[in-house]
């Protein structure tokens, strides 16, 4: 732990295959402990992200990867923009493990939405798998607690069901206590008119 004053975690880009690796792993894993909670959220297209050239960050304590995100600065997300217009930001997450992951998912979901905020964007969009309404996961329980918007459920090109979620971009403060990050760490895009 670091001492007051001293941000305890970092956000630092996943750019060597070393960190790549160890990214991947991690999503492998989340994937593992989330299916023994009964929760399905399939790892195979973040890993093809984490493992591609794509955008990925990684938040890390005391050196060991605590979460990590993938940003899609050129996707267009045009499945549920029009219920929340103003430009935006998609992001894939590795999805916390909810009651192991909760403090580290806030971290980040605060770290987004001050983010996306100073650069003057409204929205960061991320889609989980869909569930039933009358009995949703606990992931999504977890991410309704931490700010997330579910949106109603869609159907993808390739069948898939997801459920899009929404995040208004706020400043706060809180994470940069928390949290160090490198310039080049979270790159969100300039505003654009989507």
């Amino acid at each position: 732990m670091g001492t007051v004053g001293t941000p305890v975690y970092a956000m630092l880009p996943v750019q060597t295959g070393a960190a790549r690796a160890e990214a991947t792993a991690f999503a492998q894993e989340a994937t593992r402990r989330l299916a023994d909670q009964g929760i399905d959220h399939p790892a195979d297209q973040l890993v093809d992200l984490i493992r591609s050239q794509a955008t990925v960050t990684g938040l890390y304590d005391d050196g060991e990867l605590a979460g990590c995100l993938v940003v899609h600065p050129d996707e267009d997300p045009t499945l549920w923009s029009r219920n929340c217009p103003g430009p935006g930001v998609w992001v894939s997450l590795v999805p916390p493990v909810p009651g192991r992951d909760d403090q580290v998912a806030r971290l980040l979901t605060l770290c987004l939405a001050d983010q996306a905020a100073q650069h003057e964007l409204k929205w960061v969009w991320w889609k989980v798998p869909a569930t039933a309404p009358q009995s949703p996961a606990p992931l999504l329980v977890l991410l309704r607690d931490l700010g997330w918007e579910d949106l109603p459920a869609v159907r993808r090109a390739d069948g898939e069901r997801i459920t899009p979620l929404r995040l208004r971009a706020e400043r706060r403060p809180a994470p940069t206590v928390a949290i160090s990050a490198s310039a080049d760490a979270l790159p969100l895009p300039a505003v654009s008119s989507r």
